[in-house]
């Protein structure tokens, strides 16, 4: 898998245990790569290309930007979208469990009928989607903890729903070397392919597990 921009001489060869950082020394230039990043996730036009065996593919469906870390929102639509969706091929796979579950609701439901005064009805069948909904799943985590948080969240994003690439903006500034130690250890041993967008620059964390590239925009905007 490759990412270009047409206005950039170097290509991001993305690779197993390789995790690149982007450095825009030049704060507009920064700024300005970011909101192109946040328009194209809208499925808008932009410089970023992404090829897979030398195929362009959508850049929004197969990436996702990560631009607040500290407002991650690990449940939000898309996520419980495919968490439900997850769950409802278990259904269809022990339907047995699942008929006789919503067999004793019925029954259930027929006594509150039959004990009330009025006069009601209910629904010909109790529709799997209506029944996963009483459950309110969600992904857990502990809401004080920002890093398991965000691990949990990329982890998320790469295995439920997909994302081949995630961009993820000031992973530098909010956490120690340590913690970026032990998420890069993460995304490594998970397979997930994450690009770091920075403004200055900080310590290189190769190690003998993984590489840590580091392109750097200067101040004119020049590859170094």
């Amino acid at each position: 898998m490759k990412i270009i921009n047409k206005n950039w001489q170097r290509k991001i060869e993305i690779e197993d245990n390789i995790i690149y950082t982007l450095v825009f020394e030049n704060k507009k230039y920064y700024r300005e790569n970011i909101i192109e990043l946040i328009n194209q996730h809208k499925g808008k036009e932009g410089s970023f290309i992404l090829s897979n065996d030398n195929k362009e593919i959508s850049f929004d469906k197969n990436s996702y930007i990560i631009t607040d870390i500290f407002n991650i929102d690990i449940n939000n639509k898309k996520v419980l979208s495919k968490i439900y969706s997850s769950l409802l091929k278990e259904i269809v796979e022990d339907i047995s469990s699942y008929n006789k579950l919503s067999t004793n609701i019925r029954v259930y439901f027929e006594k509150l009928i039959f004990n009330s005064s009025l006069e009601i009805d209910q629904g010909e069948e109790i529709d799997m989607s209506s029944l996963l909904k009483l459950g309110d799943f969600k992904i857990h985590v502990e809401n004080d903890d920002i890093l398991e948080k965000f691990v949990k969240f990329l982890k998320v994003l790469s295995e439920l729903c997909g994302y081949k690439i995630i961009f993820v903006v000031g992973l530098h500034t909010v956490f120690t070397q340590e913690e970026i130690i032990e998420i890069y250890k993460e995304v490594c041993l998970n397979k997930i392919n994450i690009i770091n967008i920075e403004y200055q620059q900080f310590n290189n964390l190769s190690n003998e597990n993984y590489k840590e590239i580091v392109y750097i925009f200067d101040e004119d905007n020049c590859e170094l």
